[in-house]
């Protein structure tokens, strides 16, 4: 099966918006066996959206449209639609009444241009949007599948999950079924080494992509076959599964998709115990990272951003002597800040940070020089990091780092 993506929004072409609907939905429905063949970004204009899908690719499937279906002026893609489908828009009072609903929970009260959003094709099939006002259409012309849905990310993704991908999934013709095995801190280059003889051994029923960023590499194994033999390609899959977790063991920190915060979270949960952060250049982002997961409170007790040296001193113990004699960015330093923050909250363990994110060092310290420090019951540990000079990845990395530091000393 095949798809193409074609999102809408003179915003996206002027650099004013990122484009991040593209790459989750490329995400999404290559796990679900959807192959995308291509992706293209187009004005809010008529004439560009018309040619662009008389242009679909004679192999595709399912032409996903995302953007231009607000209330303003600006948001043509469903008349432009309705036109090129020689369909008809009718009031849909159902609609209505679920943008009413909406509105009343926030507090507000639809206009006019709102109401107009309950017109809806006459020949399309409505997906509903939980989560906002445009609605999710769905043409079937010249057995390929258009469907429109609207540009903000978080209403598209709930519609795909909610409909389009349980239907997709039903519409397939042969079986595929994805692994993923989430590895931090060590080189794509580095686990494509541990992986030389097990890789070179796969039939070609298997296929491994190795997926980097910034601190960490996502794994995926994929395996491929006729829709009649899924028993036995689970089965082969499972087996294959452990190949994998028997030659990286602990470096895998996850076999899902979620994320080393959520890791470290259950981590807690399970355990029982508390922690508290202690931040200089990472700003808060630790923190920030941990209340981002539902049920952090249960474990996590608070933070000090400590930017400034006084604040180390005062907030945290640090003793000044250290900061004079051995700079703010060094072991002690960090040791000093974890310590300080753990006796401060009373928690179990405890993490700092501390160095110089970039663009620039200062005394004497290169940029990207880190140094970060746990502390834990019987545990303390501490090590210095080069990132780098660019500020932002010194700062992701570095969240990664202990993170994973954190788990590995929790997970003993």
């Amino acid at each position: 099966m095949k798809a193409e993506i074609i999102t809408i929004g003179t915003e996206i072409l002027l650099g004013h918006t990122v484009d991040t609907n593209s790459a989750w939905l490329g995400k999404s429905l290559s796990e679900v066996g959807v192959e995308v063949q291509r992706v293209t970004s187009i004005s809010d204009n008529a004439d560009a959206i018309i040619k662009t899908l008389d242009e679909i690719l004679p192999s595709t499937n399912w032409v996903i449209i995302t953007g231009g279906l607000g209330p303003t002026k600006d948001d043509i893609t469903k008349k432009v639609l309705v036109k090129y489908f020689n369909d008809e828009l009718i009031y849909r009072p159902e609609i209505f009444e679920h943008i009413k609903d909406l509105f009343s929970r926030m507090g507000r009260v639809p206009n006019l241009l709102n109401k107009e959003q309950a017109y809806f094709p006459k020949k399309a099939k409505v997906f509903p949007n939980k989560r906002g006002t445009a609605q999710c259409m769905l043409w079937e012309y010249n057995e390929v599948k258009y469907i429109s849905l609207p540009g903000v990310p978080f209403e598209m993704e709930g519609i795909v999950e909610d409909y389009i991908l349980p239907r997709m999934i039903k519409e397939q013709d042969h079986f595929i079924e994805n692994r993923y095995f989430l590895v931090q801190g060590i080189p794509e280059s580095d686990l494509a080494l541990k992986l030389t003889n097990w890789e070179a051994a796969l039939t070609e029923t298997f296929s491994l992509a190795y997926l980097p960023s910034p601190g960490l590499v996502k794994l995926r194994l994929t395996c491929r076959g006729r829709i009649e033999d899924s028993d036995s390609l689970f089965k082969e899959l499972d087996s294959q599964s452990i190949q994998i977790r028997e030659i990286l063991g602990k470096d895998i920190f996850t076999e899902s998709l979620r994320s080393l915060e959520y890791v470290i979270s259950d981590l807690f949960k399970k355990s029982g115990q508390t922690l508290a952060t202690a931040e200089s250049f990472t700003g808060g982002n630790i923190a920030a990272k941990i209340t981002s997961v539902p049920g952090s409170s249960e474990f996590f007790k608070g933070s000090v951003v400590a930017y400034s040296n006084e604040i180390k001193i005062k907030e945290l113990g640090v003793d000044d002597n250290e900061i004079i004699l051995n700079g703010p960015v060094s072991e002690i330093v960090a040791l000093q800040m974890a310590n300080g923050i753990k006796s401060k909250y009373e928690v179990d363990w405890s993490i700092s940070t501390t160095g110089y994110a970039g663009p620039i060092g200062g005394q004497g310290v290169t940029a990207g020089t880190v140094w970060l420090a746990i502390v834990g019951p019987d545990v303390s540990w501490v090590k210095k990091f080069s990132m780098g000079s660019n500020r932002e990845r010194t700062i992701s990395k570095s969240c990664l780092v202990i993170f994973n530091q954190l788990r590995l000393l929790i997970d003993k």
